[in-house]
């Protein structure tokens, strides 16, 4: 793999036409010339066809999908048609810094090959009018004095997933060894594939944000989306624990999550689902205050619900 080599750009997309001109915008105009950006479609009902057709770049490949799967689904089918020897992901409704690809192929090339990929800074910011700037805030991810960066990310990566997806620049070897997106998944995808690519090889950090989330400051709507939903977070959550304690994972990390999944589920109200969970948290560290106090009110499986709103009408006051 040298400098100058071929990187497929894979952008998942569903219905979001309106927003292409600026997303693959930010992709088209990379300083780092020689991509291939692969939008798929995965069976939108506007037309993206027309937006990608106005781009006028035949970097640009739209490839329809033929049955809606899911944003998981999308970015397996751009890899198995990238034909880069570099893969990055891209979300539809983000924008690229016009240098990020080429700082982080220039990195990555001058790594050893144990270094699997690189990753940068993403800068989640609000979109507002003027009315309603007091209104917006922003944050970095990782955090600052998030540790370690670089390097073998496993264990920080078990403790909580620090590289978002679309920030990352990756052998193309490596998603394939890694065996893409877990298609189960509705979310928390990027933290079940980050445990598994951290457990084939190194990352390198790069600490500037050179990946941007824009979002509204009302985020109307959001409640049907996956990505919003509290039911599949709950259920995502669980299954990538699960997936760890079948691996092997016993440390108290591992009871972290296991509290976390129990809070999740009793927020949806499945206190018997919630205290298994619960219950192997506490196998773990049986004097966690946390843990015995969700295991105590999954027997009164409506009180953290309504002490959840209590705390919520409180702080938004």
């Amino acid at each position: 793999m040298r400098y100058g080599d071929l990187v497929s750009v894979i952008v998942p997309l569903h219905n979001r036409a309106h927003l292409l001109r600026r997303s693959v915008g930010s992709l088209i105009s990379q300083s780092y010339r020689n991509l291939e950006i692969l939008l798929i479609d995965d069976c939108s009902t506007d037309d993206p066809a027309a937006v990608v057709a106005a781009l006028d770049d035949p970097r640009v490949k739209l490839i329809r999908r033929e049955r809606n799967g899911g944003a998981s689904a999308a970015r397996n089918t751009g890899i198995a048609l990238a034909q880069g020897e570099m893969i990055a992901f891209h979300d539809s409704d983000d924008i690229c810094v016009f240098d990020k690809i080429e700082k982080q192929v220039e990195a990555l090339t001058a790594l050893p090959e144990e270094y699997i990929g690189v990753y940068t800074v993403a800068l989640f910011y609000g979109q507002a009018e003027e009315a309603d700037y007091a209104g917006i805030t922003s944050h970095l991810r990782p955090t600052p004095g998030s540790s370690p960066l670089s390097g073998d990310m496993y264990r920080r990566t078990v403790a909580g997933n620090a590289m978002n997806l679309p920030t990352m620049l990756l052998r193309r070897s490596a998603v394939e060894a890694a065996g893409g997106l877990d298609e189960r998944l509705g979310n928390n995808n990027d933290w079940d594939l980050a445990l598994r690519l951290t457990r084939l090889g190194k990352f390198h950090f790069i600490p500037e944000p050179l990946y941007l989330v824009p979002s509204p400051v009302r985020a109307a709507g959001n409640a049907g989306r996956i990505s919003k939903s509290q039911k599949f977070h709950a259920k995502s959550f669980a299954f990538v624990t699960g997936k760890l304690r079948r691996g092997g994972e016993r440390s108290p990390d591992l009871a972290k999550h296991y509290s976390t999944a129990g809070g999740l589920l009793l927020r949806e109200r499945r206190p018997r689902f919630a205290r298994r969970y619960l219950r192997a948290a506490l196998g773990i560290t049986p004097l966690h205050m946390r843990s015995l106090r969700l295991y105590a009110m999954s027997f009164l499986p409506g009180l953290y619900p309504a002490l959840r709103r209590i705390r919520s009408r409180a702080s938004s006051r």
